[in-house]
């Protein structure tokens, strides 16, 4: 039998090497902790220091607002210093501001602190995408960012419910100093990936990069509003904005809409979420590496669609389980093949200031729509705001399949 170069290129090209297991482990370790404290802090508000829902708001908005500040200067220090130089100093900082958490005595000082956490938040899932996407073979750049994804939905699936127990267990202690000791193993984690930066930050070729990258010589990098951001991929950063908008709808107001339909636990959205995801993202990688992003693409945008209507429809725990399916697909394709295809667009040497470009967007995306559906759903409903999210979905499709190349 003759194999096409396509398949004899991902024979010859392993994926899980010691690197790319490490820096998976890496983020796993990492939002694990993001995501004990997420379901938690609003506890710490309001029973620990006395805050009311509006101080939970600020709280954990800020941490957001500052991550998308960050976003795009981390991008460029990715490219002009060095990915693992950047991303182990952004670590380090995740760890300090981690355990600051114990000596936080009052709401203004909470308020400094995620806004500092937000900051080192962004500088670190920036360079651990960016580290990812470099140390994958070229040729199997979508598979492997979908399983490098799965490490955020693990965390996802996992993080709230253990970081819940914890608190139950041990009070705020136990708990901050159960996030803390994650964040330091993601930090020791780093330090088994065996990375050298591709480029410098004077411009010379290194050596490092993934093999059928392309071989363009960069330029040292200026601190401009250019370098900060990758033009090459705003038609992908904008329809990555506009899923972001409508998530934002999921991961602030399903809970509510769970409690008016009768559903006992809101809960059961996240998990199953959480474990399509598992399933979707590896076989999603696979097929965009095999049959480029088109045909997949229109696959998740219909299931997001999908999704939302069965969110408007549901008056129990049937449609609201199914949802979750398909939101999962959905997403589960729709994220890491916008994320691959940013990385295989651009030289390796601007993959940092790429992968800042479209998280930024995602942050944005989230925020915006948080608060802008909180004003649909009171004057459509909770029901009729899902509605409007199917109804969204449309300007993301159509900017993709006019624009992304």
């Amino acid at each position: 039998m003759v194999m096409n170069q396509g398949e004899a290129s991902r024979l010859v090209a392993p994926l899980w090497t010691k690197s790319f297991i490490f820096i998976c482990l890496t983020n796993l370790f990492m939002f694990t902790s993001f995501y004990f404290l997420l379901p938690t802090l609003p506890v710490f508000v309001t029973s620990g220091l006395g805050g009311d829902e509006s101080s939970v708001g600020y709280i954990i908005g800020i941490l957001s607002l500052t991550a998308v500040m960050v976003r795009p200067l981390s991008g460029y220090l990715l490219d002009a210093v060095g990915r693992k130089k950047v991303l182990f100093l952004a670590l380090i900082a995740f760890c300090l501001a981690t355990s600051a958490y114990h000596i936080v005595a009052g709401l203004t000082a909470l308020l400094l602190l995620r806004g500092l956490h937000g900051m080192t938040w962004g500088f670190a899932t920036t360079g651990a995408g960016t580290v990812a996407a470099d140390v994958v073979p070229a040729q199997r750049r979508g598979e492997g960012l979908g399983y490098y994804g799965l490490s955020n939905t693990l965390a996802m699936a996992a993080g709230p419910s253990m970081g819940l127990f914890v608190l139950a267990q041990g009070g705020f202690p136990a708990l901050f100093s159960a996030s803390l000791i994650l964040a330091v193993l993601a930090l020791l984690s780093l330090l088994g990936v065996s990375y050298e930066d591709a480029f410098d930050g004077r411009g010379n070729r290194k050596g490092g990069g993934s093999k059928g990258d392309a071989k363009e010589e960069p330029q040292k990098p200026g601190l401009s509003l250019v370098n900060l951001f990758e033009p090459s991929v705003f038609s992908l950063s904008a329809v990555m904005g506009f899923i972001a908008i409508v998530y934002g709808g999921i991961v602030s107001f399903i809970t509510l809409l769970a409690k008016e339909i009768g559903v006992p636990n809101a809960g059961i959205y996240f998990l199953i979420y959480a474990l399509t995801l598992l399933v979707i993202r590896p076989w999603a990688g696979r097929a965009f590496d095999r049959q480029g992003p088109k045909r997949i693409m229109m696959i998740g945008f219909i299931s997001m669609i999908t999704a939302f209507v069965l969110l408007f429809l549901a008056k129990g725990v049937g449609l609201f389980v199914l949802s979750a399916v398909s939101m999962g697909v959905g997403f589960g394709i729709v994220q890491p093949t916008l994320m691959a295809m940013a990385m295989n667009q651009v030289p390796p040497f601007r993959r940092g200031a790429a992968n800042g470009t479209l998280m930024s967007a995602f942050d944005l995306g989230i925020g915006f729509g948080s608060i802008a559906l909180g004003y649909v759903s009171k004057l459509a409903g909770l029901s009729g705001m899902y509605l409007v999210c199917a109804v969204i979905i449309v300007i993301p499709a159509l900017l993709f399949f006019r624009f992304a190349r």
